[in-house]
């Protein structure tokens, strides 16, 4: 009895998020009819060597087929990396969602940094709006607690 009670109790632990994990803060910095793009500012922090660690989430009004994972997802939240100072971006991992936000599929491991493929950023676009709002936010400049 005591035997599958612990267990349960661990079983039930290890389900459960981790108690240091804060819940998403996600700030909307472009919105349409069929698109939504936020970053969670719960997220963000700053590496060693000064890159900004994002997240960035995709929220459709449609749901979406993604032809190389063969899935169905209503929502893409990316994991990222920007060099503020260079004004580039880079993503490393990709996690999706429905439409009641539970879990798809998640890539398995992220991108190792020695295959990072920087992506410039120019004025007045989407990634544009995204690199000024993670470069902007004070919390980027924090190391996680």
């Amino acid at each position: 009895m005591k035997r599958a009670l612990l267990t349960t109790i661990c079983l039930a632990a290890c389900a459960m998020p981790a108690a240091a994990e804060r819940l998403a803060d996600w700030q909307v910095y472009q919105q349409g009819a069929a698109l939504e793009l936020s970053i969670d500012r719960n997220a963000l922090w700053q590496t060693p060597d000064g890159l900004a660690h994002f997240v960035n989430q995709e929220r459709f009004t449609q749901r979406q087929y993604d032809k190389h994972y063969q899935i169905n997802y209503w929502i893409r939240r990316t994991t990222g990396y920007a060099d503020c100072k260079k004004y580039q971006y880079v993503l490393v991992s990709t996690d999706f969602y429905t439409d009641t936000n539970r879990h798809v599929w998640s890539t398995m491991y992220p991108v190792p940094r020695y295959a990072w493929k920087w992506q410039p950023v120019y004025q007045d676009t989407l990634a544009g709006a995204m690199i000024d709002l993670v470069c902007s936010n004070p919390a980027s400049r924090k190391k996680p607690e």
